[in-house]
């Protein structure tokens, strides 16, 4: 017995040694794991629409709530400088296909067609140009950003708004859980096609319905146990108990689905990637019915209420996703918190529709206010915790910035046919890592060959920074003239330098304009036709022009 004793007390030592060695080996492994990436895209949400300051260089608004938002800002790094497209089918093109529109895998420029009607018309106005026929959706030939991070083994999941992509989502885009809806839900009620924005509908055949096979298990009405488990964790001073009943916000449902997705995906053997292009808070806006109480009885006007309302909704959704990170299971113990191996990205597709005060213009606009918009990057222990920068970057910079972030050299990437995919983005992952202040590229290209009704007409517009200062150069196709601005110094772009130029900004004016030709002729950008001949509409040389736009 006493042999046996001592052999049963070795055996049990060395399982204890074996056990506390696999344990450690475990944690270095699970460390050195390839991250898994959360990619936040709001839509239309403006420069200044978050109340931290950490994004629009201390502009955070004083009436819209985004407690959550402005603690992922302190939890690691804001871009100042974020650009996208200015609206939403361009942006998320350019973003999944790392590509400007004129790319040949992309050649999506404005949503829908670059020929949209007019509202001060009522139809399409007589226009000089002839616009270019454009793409709808981007090309399944590319590889494009989900297919680069399933070379590393990621599980890729899109969950929300498909623009860019096509819709319902079919076809070779390297999706594995494909669940997009549709902006406007659509269901048969009573025999009719009834409509609504962001409100669950009570279908015919299919009971409460967002028209996703994915996500109408998250359609049923809030009850009690939703309100009390789901939302008050996450709500704000609201009456929540005004929700019971009350058809399910869309808002809601995609970040119900994003913490089960979460949960399902945390613990397994290989990384995820889930994107998350809600379609908060885009226009014809319906917030939560207690979050819209809230801001009607601080005196709001209905319309500013209701967009209060999407944000903070937004902001609490965000909220939900970043808890499922901490504690996929939802048992309180955060043991299998998962954040630290995660990077948290939170961006928006375009400006906001509203005031973006003291930026100019809108969505749809390629004024500031049109295309900069607010981009927060949270990676522990790789990321420093709040910081900022004012390093301008785009949609395109997302494919090359993961890419070097999980290993990937794109440079030997071979598309199906044997060529290499041209990729436009420059990566800023060293921007992130604290390991550079500034990327290389200097240049960032916006080129509409057409019409948004009264947004846009054909138009190509230069950024560059020289210096430590950024420049606008637009070129108006169809009046052949030019407007330069210095938007560090001149934020809200009240004064083309071009009136009254010094020679030392006539320089740069043309040296811009001489990057522009480049860039086009590159790239071979459409430009559309004149109709008064059918003859193609010429690149911009500024010192052909007829005149500087005074």
């Amino acid at each position: 017995m006493k042999i046996v004793s001592q052999v049963s007390i070795v055996f049990f030592l060395t399982l204890i040694f074996l056990s506390c060695g696999s344990s450690k080996s475990d944690k270095k492994k699970n460390h050195q794991k390839r991250p898994n990436i959360v990619f936040i895209f709001a839509d239309d949400l403006g420069w200044t629409d978050l109340s931290t300051g950490n994004t629009n260089e201390n502009r955070g608004s004083a009436i819209y709530e985004t407690p959550v938002i402005d603690k992922l800002a302190s939890q690691g790094m804001s871009f100042t400088n974020a650009y996208t497209n200015q609206n939403c089918a361009p942006s998320r093109a350019a973003l999944i296909s790392g590509q400007y529109p004129a790319g040949a895998d992309n050649q999506v420029y404005n949503v829908g067609s670059l020929k949209r009607q007019d509202q001060r018309t009522k139809g399409f106005p007589n226009v000089l140009i002839e616009p270019f026929k454009q793409k709808k959706v981007i090309s399944e030939d590319g590889i494009n950003m989900f297919d680069i991070l399933k070379t590393q083994g990621y599980h890729t999941a899109l969950v929300g708004k498909s623009h860019g992509t096509p819709h319902p989502l079919k076809g070779d885009f390297g999706i594995d859980l494909p669940a997009d809806i549709h902006h406007i839900i659509a269901a048969p009620i009573d025999g009719k096609r009834t409509k609504s924005f962001y409100l669950a509908l009570n279908a015919d055949t299919k009971g409460w319905t967002f028209n996703s096979e994915f996500v109408d298990k998250y359609a049923n009405p809030y009850d009690d146990e939703y309100i009390n488990t789901i939302l008050k964790p996450f709500h704000s001073p609201s009456d929540v108990a005004l929700l019971k009943g009350t058809p399910k916000h869309l808002t809601d449902a995609i970040g119900d689905f994003c913490a089960d997705y979460i949960k399902e995906k945390a613990n397994g053997e290989h990384p995820f990637f889930l994107y998350v292009p809600f379609h908060a808070v885009h226009s014809d806006v319906t917030g939560r019915k207690d979050l819209t109480q809230k801001y009607l009885e601080r005196g709001l006007k209905p319309k500013i209420a209701e967009y209060a309302s999407m944000i903070e909704l937004l902001d609490q959704n965000v909220g939900k996703i970043d808890h499922a990170l901490r504690d996929p299971n939802g048992d309180g113990n955060l043991e299998d918190n998962i954040s630290e191996n995660t990077i948290f990205i939170f961006y928006s597709d375009n400006g906001g529709l509203f005031k973006n005060t003291p930026l100019k213009g809108k969505k749809g606009n390629l004024t500031e206010g049109g295309i900069r918009v607010p981009l927060i990057f949270r990676y522990p222990n790789v990321i420093a915790k709040n910081t900022i920068t004012n390093q301008a970057v785009h949609c395109i910079d997302f494919l090359p910035t993961f890419a070097e972030l999980v290993g990937v050299d794109i440079a030997k990437l071979k598309k199906k046919d044997g060529t290499q995919p041209k990729y436009d983005g420059a990566s800023f992952a060293k921007i992130l890592k604290g390991e550079a202040k500034r990327i290389s590229r200097e240049k960032l290209f916006w080129h509409l060959p057409g019409y948004m009704d009264e947004r846009f007409s054909p138009t190509t517009l230069l950024q560059k920074r020289i210096e430590n200062e950024y420049y606008k150069l637009f070129y108006f196709y169809e009046t052949e003239e030019f407007e330069l601005y210095n938007i560090t110094n001149d934020i809200s772009e009240k004064r083309n330098i071009l009136e009254n130029p010094s020679s030392t900004e006539m320089e740069i004016a043309l040296q811009m304009n001489a990057d522009m030709l480049t860039w086009l002729k590159t790239n071979n950008a459409p430009t559309g036709t004149w109709v008064k001949n059918g003859k193609t509409v010429p690149y911009p040389e500024m010192e052909g022009v007829k005149k500087y736009k005074k």
